[in-house]
């Protein structure tokens, strides 16, 4: 991925006037400092969605979406920050500096990524154009997929020719590259031929359009029938998703995305109108996978045979999910059916039924431990662990109490008993669960240090003169929120002309950006001396929030400690109590 330098990110956003950006989706009318319209991103009558050109900023105060004009971009269509960066640059005539981690300028990245096009174009070429492809095309019609579908995907044909692409690299200078994306292999006297023959090609490709692997069907009963690109410089199996390119829109419009296991389930699916869908590549869906989509829409839904096999497949994949940081949810298609054939022979409709009826994948998991736990007493208890071990890799605070209560019912066990098994590995570690990218906050947007938190990295990213004086005051440890503690250190570091809007696109959750944008469009930042004031209120909250906590831990240590169970502990406590008071008091 490009890296942007801040003069670069400064300069795009200097150039990008945010009202014109969002008044060629929303039409906007000025209303004091600021413009309203009607939010595109949820249904509404009375427009609630303001944009603050001075800040450069944007909020609903309906659905709570909000950010910069980067965020807008990335939400309308479906980008992460750096293809956000280059859209706009585009679109204002600003050149972008393209470079590698090391600064260099990539070229040799430029010239694989080169290959690959070079490859997805001949292939096509031979597909729609030559005698070739006549068998490959008759094969797509036999499996349902249109002329205008294939196009849309850049589906493609291998002759069965031994070199003919490795002649099309070699007359561009691309051997090489052919030989280290694997799309051409060496015979024994060292000649290159083509390691894709006789197949229908699936180009896979990124976010951003552009091909990173190939993916090959063969139209006879041979083995093996699918061939999939080796891992590359460009391709990584467990980080990519076939469709993203074609799917991302969707994703962001429609607010949820769908998760299928081939290439045809993903084609049939969006020529059936869910244009939302993607597969993994030929491997097990894995948590970066799920992250990427976390970028686009939490709400993602994977699909599963509805047999006994499917379902125990739906609860692996639970775990996957968590580490993510989502919960996710799963379609149970009808046993004998995948998503290509339910929706080839019962129509989308039938699909959408079954999309309707997907289910929470930690709910699946809940009852089916409540099934198990109707046995003995030791039946039970090992349900309990289960649950209580799966609940530990819930990182939303706000989930994890909802599930504690419902598994605690269902298993018919002490709630706060298996709340503290729940946390028990974490406190026994002494530190919190790291909590994945896309996360909610750690606490109520009502509760008084939650928002001092906000209002810290708010303080901290809006008003540079004020970051050398709150690093001072307050760390990230201070934070319950650890990806609001990490970035509020890192604004604080920050010089007063660099770029913030990196920081909030791609470490904020985009429910924390419109907590953010919503204090960026009012006027309460803008005095200088109610901006330092709030910062000291802010800090104060923080304080008296650790304070409290000290005096619950001494509470809950002396609760123990009086069961006689741990004589240590108990030491430590009496020796808690002894200790002088006087900053108990001040947090009360």
């Amino acid at each position: 991925m490009a890296k942007f330098g801040d003069q670069t990110i400064e300069q795009v956003r200097e150039r990008a006037d945010i009202v014109e950006i969002i008044g060629s989706h929303v039409r906007l009318r000025r209303s004091g400092r600021n413009f309203m319209g009607l939010c595109p991103f949820h249904n509404e009558k009375t427009p609630s969605f303001s944009v603050n050109p001075e800040r450069g900023f944007f909020h609903c105060f309906g659905c709570g979406a909000g950010g910069t004009v980067f965020n807008f971009v990335m939400k309308v269509e479906g980008l992460s920050f750096p293809e956000a960066v280059r859209s706009l640059a585009r679109r204002y005539g600003i050149r972008l500096p393209e470079q590698d981690e090391s600064g260099a300028v990539s070229t040799e990245r430029n010239e694989l990524f080169r290959a690959n096009q070079v490859a997805a174009e001949f292939f096509f070429h031979v597909l729609w154009n030559t005698p070739d492809g006549a068998t490959a095309r008759e094969y797509l019609k036999s499996r349902g997929v249109s002329p205008d579908t294939a196009r849309a995907f850049m589906l493609g044909y291998a002759p069965a020719r031994p070199a003919s692409l490795a002649r099309a690299l070699e007359k561009r200078g691309l051997a090489e590259r052919g030989l280290k994306l694997g799309l051409l292999k060496r015979d024994g006297t060292g000649a290159s031929y083509d390691a894709f023959r006789a197949r229908v090609m699936f180009p896979i490709r990124d976010a951003q359009g552009r091909v990173v692997a190939f993916g090959g069907r063969v139209l006879e009963d041979r083995q093996p029938k699918y061939l999939n690109s080796p891992e590359s410089p460009l391709y990584s199996k467990a980080r990519t998703l076939y469709g993203i390119y074609e799917a991302r829109q969707a994703i962001a419009h429609r607010d949820r995305a769908i998760v299928v296991e081939g290439y045809f389930d993903v084609i049939a699916l969006w020529q059936a109108g869910f244009r939302e869908t993607v597969a993994s590549c030929g491997t097990s869906l894995t948590a970066e996978q799920l992250r990427t989509l976390g970028r686009y829409s939490r709400n993602v839904m994977a699909c599963f045979d509805g047999d006994e096999a499917g379902r125990k497949a739906s609860l692996r994949a639970l775990e996957v999910f968590l580490e993510a940081g989502l919960l996710g949810r799963g379609i149970f298609v009808p046993q004998g059916f995948d998503p290509d054939t339910l929706v080839g022979k019962r129509g989308s409709a039938a699909m959408e039924e079954f999309i309707e009826g997907a289910e929470l994948l930690i709910d699946y998991f809940l009852r089916e431990q409540a099934r198990e736990a109707r046995g003995s007493v030791e039946a039970r208890a090992r349900a309990a662990e289960r649950v209580a071990a799966m609940l530990r890799l819930v990182a939303n605070p706000f989930e994890m109490d909802l599930l504690a209560r419902k598994a605690a019912d269902a298993l018919g066990v002490g709630e706060d008993t298996l709340r503290r098994a729940a946390r028990g590995r974490a406190a026994s570690s002494n530190r919190a669960v790291s909590r994945p990218a896309g996360a909610t906050p750690a606490l109520s947007a009502g509760d008084a240090a939650s928002k001092a938190e906000f209002g810290l990295v708010a303080l901290a990213l809006f008003r540079p003169e004020l970051r050398a004086e709150l690093g001072a005051r307050c760390a990230a440890c201070d934070f319950a929120d650890e990806s609001l503690g990490a970035l509020f250190e890192e604004a604080c570091g920050l010089a007063p002309h660099e770029s913030y809007e990196a920081l909030m696109a791609e470490r904020l959750a985009p429910e924390q950006q419109g907590r953010l944008s919503e204090l960026a469009v009012a006027p309460l930042l803008d005095n200088a001396e109610t901006a330092a004031r709030m910062a000291g209120d802010f800090i104060a909250a923080l304080e008296r929030r650790r304070r409290r906590r000290e005096i619950e831990e001494k509470k809950r240590a002396l609760s123990e400690a009086r069961d006689g169970s741990d004589p240590a502990h108990a030491q430590a406590v009496i020796a808690l109590k002894r200790a002088p008071k006087g900053n108990d008091a001040a947090g009360k």
